[in-house]
């Protein structure tokens, strides 16, 4: 009788805990659109500038034949760039949005906005120090740092949580991205180069 008793009692209290959850995690949700915001605007400062710096420098030896330590980028490359991002994201953005908003591990408004907020401020400072980096694993380290500060919360005892999922099987195969990407980058790049290099040689005599 006297379990039966502890049960009555533990079933309004975690009702009420959950109700008081809820309500925090709704106070998040308007949020998110700052949160989310202040991301595409690091991601345009960074990765929008990773793909139009290289043009910037082509469209300088093509005009006046060296490369400035400070390249001067046009309008309409930049405009190039941003109308690239959206494409990108509208036609191929969604695999990725899945893979790091649902499949890493189970992420409510609050982390979501802690999530994209430290991604965006770890991008926004690499940018200020004209360091490239990828948004994207920014965001992948974040979600991964949410749920690492939610299991340690629940060893702790310092919150009434449960211990976070976090699919370890997803993670090893974005890590396999990481490095396998970046040598066939690399390779693509020495074929493509070598394919246009006669054309490339002919236009610059021309000029």
């Amino acid at each position: 009788e006297e379990e039966e008793d502890e049960e009555d009692l533990k079933t309004p209290l975690q009702d009420h805990q959950a109700k008081i959850k809820n309500n925090n995690e709704e106070e998040f949700v308007s949020l998110l659109v700052l949160s989310a915001l202040t991301v595409a605007f690091a991601h345009g400062a960074n990765d929008v500038g990773n793909a139009v710096g290289p043009l910037a420098a082509m469209l300088e030896v093509l005009t006046d034949g060296v490369v400035h330590e400070v390249p001067t980028v046009p309008m309409w490359a930049l405009v190039l760039g941003a109308v690239g991002f959206v494409v990108g994201i509208l036609t191929l953005g969604q695999n990725t949005i899945d893979t790091v908003g649902n499949r890493i591990t189970h992420l409510t408004p609050s982390k979501s906005y802690a999530t994209q907020m430290g991604a965006a401020i770890a991008v926004l400072l690499s940018s200020s120090l004209g360091m490239p980096v990828s948004t994207s694993h920014c965001l992948v380290g974040s979600v991964i740092g949410v749920g690492v500060a939610q299991n340690i919360s629940s060893t702790l005892k310092l919150r009434v949580n449960e211990a976070a999922d976090i699919n370890i099987s997803i993670i090893n195969k974005i890590v396999i991205g990481w490095l396998v990407t970046i040598p066939i980058a690399m390779c693509l790049s020495l074929v493509a180069f070598n394919i246009v290099r006669p054309f490339s040689d002919s236009f610059a005599a021309q000029l």
